[in-house]
């Protein structure tokens, strides 16, 4: 499951967000809790979108208020099959971005890896970022319709 967007640090300050907001209760989108409920058994986690995670966290980390995001990231694990990039999808890798290049859409290095393992690991990727992942030859959906 890889769930798109991208916001940069110098743009969004968590902390402050969260501060700001600290007597708003937070609740997540209930399409993709419906959709985690019925697909949750056959879930992977791609190790990119760990390391996505993790730098970003990074960037917010210094602030005492983010301190525990970080440890919630270390615990995916259990909760999660953990699927890494293989030789194999190393080389689908490089067909995908050969493919999105030709094609005039280039993707990300990330975008690239994660669609690569998702390819050889059954060809299905749940993702808001539809659009950035249609050339990569994969069963698409996206959790916040379902």
């Amino acid at each position: 499951m890889r769930v798109a967007g991208r916001i940069e640090a110098s743009s969004f300050d968590l902390c402050r967000y969260q501060r700001r907001f600290r007597n708003v209760e937070m609740t997540p989108d209930e399409a993709v809790i419906a959709w985690l409920i019925r697909y949750g058994a056959e879930l992977a986690l791609p190790t990119v979108t760990i390391a996505e995670i993790a730098f970003r966290i990074q960037k917010i980390r210094p602030r005492s208020t983010c301190r525990t995001a970080g440890a919630r990231v270390g615990g995916l694990a259990p909760a999660f099959c953990i699927s890494g990039l293989t030789e194999e999808a190393a080389l689908v890798y490089g067909e995908i971005m050969g493919a999105a290049a030709r094609q005039g859409r280039g993707m990300s290095a990330p975008d690239g890896m994660i669609a690569a393992i998702a390819r050889v690991n059954g060809g299905r990727l749940a993702t808001r970022n539809l659009t950035d992942f249609e050339t990569a030859g994969l069963v698409l959906t996206s959790p916040w319709e379902f």
